[in-house]
């Protein structure tokens, strides 16, 4: 009875083991806005990671707007919209290294928490001069789903105006390689797999042996 408990208890970490390795950590990724486009078009990101999009275009002397309507109604205000107002390249300061202006800034920050749902969210950039720019985040629930590569569509623009919208290439993303040290966890996990099922045969063995002793006696 006991070897029997023991065999359903391992077998029960055993499973339960290999399905913490989608586990992540959040992570903040940053995005910069440049004069001709984003440092990354369409990042890839997990539930509770966030972006902090920097505006480093200070060539062009434009200010950059991020707008993101997700209720479609054509407004920014919504409990999912984004409007970061207007970003600057640089915020003058005075000798006390205090903001002239306490309303300029020059990043802008979103968190994708477990409300977002999973998906392509395709957002715009509108710039002072009433060009647009637009790009792509795509939000996977967890690193299987990534792997899978089956994040729905959550929309196009939501009542945002695009203009020159080209479709996205889905042969564009790429599995993310292996690091040495996923590699690392995979073989430890397959080698302590083993020596709990070795371990568990061995008690198993040990515990059978005194009744086969038992009934040559008899």
């Amino acid at each position: 009875m006991t070897s029997s408990i023991l065999v359903v208890f391992m077998l029960s970490v055993i499973a339960i083991v290999p399905a913490q390795t989608g586990a992540h950590t959040a992570s903040a990724f940053t995005v910069l806005v440049k004069e001709n486009g984003f440092s990354q078009s369409a990042p890839e990101i997990f539930h509770n990671d966030s972006i902090i999009w920097y505006n480093t275009d200070n060539s062009s002397n434009l200010t950059h707007r991020l707008l993101y309507d997700h209720d479609g109604d054509g407004f920014y205000n919504g409990t999912f919209d984004w409007d970061s107002g207007d970003l600057h390249a640089y915020c003058e300061t005075d000798e006390n290294n205090s903001k002239v202006d306490p309303t300029c800034k020059t990043s802008y920050i979103v968190l994708f928490d477990m409300n977002w749902t999973e998906g392509d969210y395709d957002y715009q950039d509108l710039r002072s001069d009433g060009s647009t720019v637009n790009a792509t985040i795509r939000l996977f629930a967890d690193m299987d789903s990534h792997n899978a590569s089956t994040a729905p569509t959550v929309g196009s623009s939501f009542g945002v105006t695009q203009e020159d919208e080209t479709p996205s290439d889905s042969s564009e993303a790429e599995d993310e390689p292996l690091t040495p040290e996923t590699v690392l966890l995979y073989i430890a996990m397959g080698t302590g797999g083993a020596a709990a099922l070795l371990l568990v045969l061995l008690l198993v063995r040990r515990d059978e042996a005194p009744k086969h002793l038992s009934s040559e006696q008899e």
